[in-house]
């Protein structure tokens, strides 16, 4: 077991900040997270596993957060230039943040400028920042069920203005491809990494077409 994951299992939150400090100065920042998630992941089991309480995961998730908040600038000083604009959120009636966090970093590190509007963002909102910062791709994000109507009800209310403008893609543990046909979303997945790819491609596909 990695360091840092041996540290989000004793929750120790002092300790893994230092740790993460430190190898910043010797490792690439995306396999220290790749080693937080591993770690968060493991509180999640032992969490089902009824060794830890909801209160446990609660914090080990703020961890998480603190430790991103580190890594990030060591991330953004590679990026040489803007592929695209981005405007992402975690849709209304949904609090859920950690997915939306990773696919942010990742999406920053491959060369994009993200406008995060955190968690329960309703249609208006997303509509108001698409109209004001004119992005090339919105992202929405849901963990529960529940996700998909308002991710139906925002795109529905987005595309009316901006048809053929706009990359929309979707993500969350439940996105299936039966879910992305039925909110009526360009692309979608449960997975951060595929939907990196996604993104690069749909960017790649949108300027030749412009």
């Amino acid at each position: 077991m990695s360091k840092i994951k041996e540290l989000m299992c004793n929750l120790d939150d002092e300790k893994l900040l230092q740790v993460v400090e430190t190898q910043l100065k010797k490792r690439p920042p995306l396999e220290i997270i790749e080693d937080l998630k591993d770690g968060l992941t493991k509180v999640g089991d032992l969490f089902e596993c009824e060794q830890f309480f909801l209160s446990d995961l609660i914090f080990a998730a703020d961890m998480f957060q603190q430790a991103n908040k580190l890594i990030e600038p060591h991330i953004m000083k590679d990026v040489k230039e803007i592929k695209g604009k981005v405007v992402i959120g975690t849709v209304e009636g949904d609090f859920h943040d950690i997915g939306k966090n990773i696919i942010i970093i990742l999406m920053r590190s491959n060369g994009y400028q993200v406008e995060d509007l955190g968690k329960d963002v309703g249609a208006e909102k997303f509509l108001e920042a698409v109209q004001k910062i004119q992005p090339d791709i919105l992202g929405m994000l849901g963990l529960l069920t529940t996700s998909r109507q308002p991710m139906k009800e925002t795109i529905d209310l987005v595309r009316k203005e901006y048809q053929d403008k706009l990359i929309i893609i979707v993500g969350g543990a439940p996105v299936s491809e039966r879910w992305v046909e039925e909110v009526g979303a360009d692309f979608g997945t449960n997975n951060a990494a595929v939907g990196i790819k996604m993104i690069n491609i749909a960017l790649q596909k949108l300027k030749v077409e412009l």
